[in-house]
């Protein structure tokens, strides 16, 4: 679709009129989100353009995974949506995970040996390794392997077994049985969900692939939004206990806040603006 679109209507005023196809499906993606959802009229009205111009954005969006289409307009992709493909988790709470990555950067030595899980949350620490120097690099996750592969001057070990497109990563026995042979400085993970104290994930294989991961850390970095608090999980990964820094943002209600410094974590809260998460 040519950058300068024609249908632009003139006879809306406002901020939103004019906008290039990026800027405006930028904002579209953040009206959506805090109304939930909107009709194609609707957001047509609002932004100055033709129906037609708004089908096709949303379709560009639905396609990044920013957005879930529905018959004559679109929702906001929610975290139960997400948890089943990555390219949507990618974009749920995005500018919480990269103030949550930034935090959790400065927790990386330089010269260490860090292992990465296939999380989004820890998968934002990509734009942060190049500058933080670890020697190596350990992971499972594809997008991270691609990424590390091209920084001349740090090494990566990637752990291979099946892949599996939902994660976009390589989980199971074959993951398991490479990380137990392993050792790391630090190893950083998120989860699903943190419920009676643990972390908890609804997957199996995965919840298994992050607690090998876990076990090979000297040290032992959550790092999580606290929407994931409460959430539903079946599989054991680890309890908060173990863990000895949690990377967190500042919106976890004060009673479970107390709960977690009793256990003994070293607690990094990230200061957000954000009042709810999905």
């Amino acid at each position: 679709m040519a950058n300068n679109e024609p249908d632009v209507k003139n006879d809306v005023p406002g901020l939103a009129q004019g906008l290039p196809p990026e800027a405006r499906r930028e904002q579209i993606t953040g009206h959506v989100n805090k109304a939930r959802s909107c009709r194609v009229e609707e957001l047509a009205e609002i932004f100055a353009v033709s129906a037609m111009t708004i089908h096709r954005d949303l379709d560009v969006l639905a396609k990044e995974g920013r957005l879930q289409r529905i018959r004559g307009g679109a929702r906001a992709i929610t975290a139960r949506l997400a948890e089943r493909d990555v390219r949507l988790r990618r974009h749920l709470n995005s500018e919480i995970k990269g103030q949550l990555a930034a935090t959790a950067a400065q927790l990386i030595e330089r010269n260490s040996v860090i292992a990465l899980d296939d999380s989004t949350t820890v998968g934002a620490l990509g734009d942060y390794l190049e500058e933080r120097e670890p020697s190596t690099v350990i992971t499972h996750s594809l997008a991270l392997m691609g990424a590390v592969s091209a920084m001349a001057h740090i090494d990566m070990v990637g752990l291979g077994g099946q892949y599996y497109a939902e994660t976009d990563s390589f989980l199971g026995s074959i993951v398991v049985e490479q990380a137990e042979r392993l050792m790391a400085d630090a190893v950083f993970v998120s989860t699903t969900a943190i419920k009676d104290q643990a972390l908890l994930h609804p997957d199996a294989e995965a919840a298994r692939t992050k607690r090998a991961l876990l076990k090979m850390g000297r040290r032992k970095i959550l790092v999580v939004d606290s929407s994931k608090y409460e959430s539903a999980g079946i599989y054991h990964v680890m309890d908060l206990s173990e863990i000895d820094d949690v990377v967190i943002d500042d919106q976890l209600d004060p009673k479970l806040m107390s709960q977690l410094r009793t256990l003994g974590p070293r607690i990094h809260i990230v200061n957000t603006s954000a009042k709810a998460h999905s």
